[in-house]
């Protein structure tokens, strides 16, 4: 090889070498996060089936009741107060709970407590009574509801009872007040009522109309139904994939507004606890590779005419023992075949069930909760983030309406929804407590 050919030779060698490199590098890049290729397919052809499965699913009937229910008056959360009263609110943040001036003129009277103290998550335990002489203050809704008129309280599926409006009330909500009712359950009503064995419950001004037909409720919670572990080990699957499509989708929302005012409103200058967005992000693909560790309770019910139950699942995944994700899930359970029935620790009758699950729909908004950096108190220290208080069937068409506290860090909320397989419709504004200490509210 002549010398000035050297050269030129070692340069389309280099170029060679370097584009080979590249092409290594573009393969490894993409091979799939979840294992070889193989099975990377395999898992797809999986996601596959339950997408159409959950499709199905979905195409099934839907509740038409909401019509009704919104007729009969907007719906409100109710309390138990003591054994003979619940207690609602229908105005929220009236006014800061520590404002300098009032828009409430003349004296509150606080009402007494009663002894045994009911429903703690709603936050009602201390009333006040504002001075008759300042109605032209209160809200609209407070000023066209006067003592002595009827409303009609849900206690259960089957069960909707009148109770009366008995004197206005203004209850602290964190930071705020707020003003509702509290309205007294007739004597003939009180065993009923007493028997109902529930805390928390929906209020409306009129009865709600009954579906035509009526449809015979199998709305309940089954308590002593199980599922197999091999429908389990379906179940666990089936959260953690959906888990890495929500947290993709929530890292690709939190990169695209980095920087933000909005994203940066809430990070202090020194002593910020929360990990930034580059720790969420190298967390977040910890997740994806299967390293976080799962945990999950369920609690299966009967929400549709169909009979066939639905399955709440809540599931709190892991890194180095801090809460990283935060997820709900409805799932419906088809059931394949009955094993015989067992008993537990305390003799009570348990059934496992085989089931093929469909995952139907889920909500991770508290694992963005997690990630903005606000408060966010004890949030992820448990699977308590949201809970189911009461199942209903006001307009008696199969459909539940389910009661359910929700955990969102810096506030909570008591929300009554409509169920169906696409996901929960809520039906009316929720009612919110603020979780901050009374301290925090005061600007220093």
């Amino acid at each position: 090889m002549r010398r000035k050919n050297r050269k030129w030779v070692a340069i389309a060698a280099g170029i060679y070498l370097l584009v080979m490199w590249s092409a290594y590098r573009w393969a490894i890049a993409q091979r799939p996060a979840d294992g070889n290729i193989f099975a990377h397919i395999e898992r797809e052809g999986i996601r596959r089936q339950e997408e159409e499965r959950a499709k199905e699913a979905a195409a099934g009937p839907k509740p038409t009741g909401e019509t009704r229910l919104n007729a009969a008056g907007p719906a409100f959360v109710a309390a138990r107060y003591d054994a003979t009263h619940v207690v609602f609110m229908v105005a929220a943040d009236t006014e800061s709970r520590f404002a300098s001036s009032s828009r409430f003129p003349g004296n509150p009277i606080e009402i007494p407590a009663p002894p045994k103290q009911a429903a703690p998550l709603a936050g009602f335990q201390e009333l006040w009574e504002p001075d008759g002489q300042a109605l032209h203050f209160f809200p609209e809704i407070v000023q066209k509801t006067q003592p002595g008129e009827q409303w009609w309280l849900t206690v259960s599926p089957d069960l909707s009872i009148p109770v009366v409006i008995e004197r206005t009330v203004i209850a602290p909500t964190g930071c705020s007040l707020a003003m509702g009712f509290l309205a007294t359950v007739p004597p003939q009503q009180q065993p009923a009522f007493a028997a109902s064995g529930q805390d928390y419950f929906a209020i409306r001004r009129k009865v709600v109309e009954p579906a035509d037909p009526l449809t015979t409720s199998h709305i309940t919670e089954l308590t002593g139904w199980r599922i197999s572990s091999a429908a389990a080990n379906q179940i666990e699957q089936q959260l953690n994939e959906r888990m890495t499509q929500e947290v993709a989708r929530i890292d690709a929302r939190l990169i695209a507004n980095a920087g933000s005012p909005g994203a940066t409103a809430n990070e202090s200058l020194v002593g910020h606890a929360q990990p930034r967005l580059r720790e969420w992000i190298h967390a977040d693909r910890g997740l994806i590779r299967g390293e976080g560790t799962l945990d999950y309770d369920m609690r299966s019910f009967r929400l549709s005419p169909d009979g066939v139950p639905r399955v709440f699942v809540r599931a709190r995944w892991k890194l180095a023992n801090a809460p990283v994700f935060l997820m709900s899930a409805w799932f419906r359970a088809e059931p394949s075949k009955a094993k015989p029935a067992t008993a537990d620790a305390s003799g009570a009758k348990m059934s496992t069930t085989e089931i093929a699950p469909v995952l139907l729909s889920a909500d991770s908004s508290w694992s963005s909760v997690l990630r903005e950096g606000a408060v966010t108190g004890s949030l992820g220290e448990s699977l308590d983030f949201q809970s189911i208080l009461n199942e209903f069937d006001a307009d008696h068409d199969g459909w539940a309406e389910l009661l359910i506290h929700s955990d969102l860090g810096s506030a909570t909320t008591i929300t009554l929804y409509l169920y169906s397989d696409l996901g929960l419709a809520a039906l009316k504004t929720p009612l919110r407590r603020d979780a901050r200490s009374p301290e925090s509210c005061v600007d220093p």
